[in-house]
């Protein structure tokens, strides 16, 4: 079972519109895939549950005992479940143990919930874009970190900064288990437009992070916020869309093992021009 965290300390970069677009393209794939919504804004759970999420989630998990499997939520889509964060997942972060160090153990919880799955190929975790003891006890759980980057001025300052955590953890994970290091598996461009702003950007960001740059981006779209609106996931929403075909292309990669995969390369012709600097900013996705 792989199991990633998608996540960037910069918040409004698509996150999770990567991972519920990721989950379903897995699906798709043929993997069974588990969502965990492990942000308390339940951004990802609302992208398929639109009329409101569950009360019970993960927090219940972490709170009371109940295993993953109890509170993951089937979907319409075959293969794909999705765990709630639950009402109570604020409160959770406090008792993970402080994000400078240890907390007496309690930081490992999600790792043991991660360790005691069975019956899924890959599992998403969806993070809060907030440093919390919470989202350091996620790094401690899963095999390998997911960045989604928008191509703006303030893109690799988030990422450096989450870079410095990454190291930070991978010491624990190395010293009190036996998880290894906390890898990067990919960084996917998200929210690219045809400025020239957004295209220097993208350079940067393959020239700093080399072949775990996934070759195809994600464009700008005004279709991300109608299938979001719809509690649907935009590659069964607009299957032949350039955002749906770059989030398939991703999951390719993913589970190619490199950032290189088997995916074409990005061009002109996979840019949707936005309709307008509004239509370019999915509003409802806070993360």
């Amino acid at each position: 079972m792989r199991s990633v965290a998608i996540t960037n300390a910069k918040g409004g970069v698509g996150k999770s519109t990567t991972a519920i677009n990721m989950a379903a393209a897995l699906a798709e794939l043929d993997r069974r895939t588990l969502l965990i919504d492990a942000d308390p804004s339940g951004n990802a759970a609302l992208g398929y549950f639109p009329r409101g999420t569950p009360a019970v989630g993960l927090a219940d998990a972490l709170l009371e005992g109940a295993r993953l499997e109890e509170v993951a939520v089937a979907t319409e889509y075959p293969g794909l479940e999705v765990v709630p964060p639950g009402d109570r997942l604020g409160a959770c972060s406090d008792q993970m143990g402080s994000v400078q160090g240890l907390g007496q153990g309690r930081e490992f919880r999600i790792r043991r919930l991660l360790k005691g799955l069975s019956g899924y190929d890959v599992v998403l975790v969806d993070t809060s874009p907030v440093l919390t003891p919470l989202n350091v006890a996620i790094l401690y759980a899963v095999a390998d970190i997911l960045i989604p980057i928008d191509p703006c001025v303030a893109a690799l300052a988030g990422v450096r900064a989450l870079e410095d955590l990454v190291r930070s953890v991978s010491e624990f994970r190395i010293e009190f288990t036996d998880a290894g290091p906390l890898a990067i598996a990919g960084v996917l461009i998200t929210r690219a437009d045809r400025t020239l702003v957004s295209k220097q950007i993208e350079a940067e960001v393959r020239n700093y992070f080399g072949e775990l740059v996934y070759p195809r981006v994600v464009p700008a779209s005004v279709k991300f916020r109608e299938a979001y609106a719809r509690g649907t996931p935009l590659v069964h929403y607009d299957r032949f869309s350039a955002g749906a075909v770059a989030y398939r292309a991703a999951a390719d990669a993913y589970l190619g093992g490199s950032g290189g995969g088997r995916s074409a390369p990005s061009g002109p012709e996979e840019i949707e021009e936005p309709e307008s600097d509004e239509d370019s900013f999915d509003y409802r996705e806070a993360s």
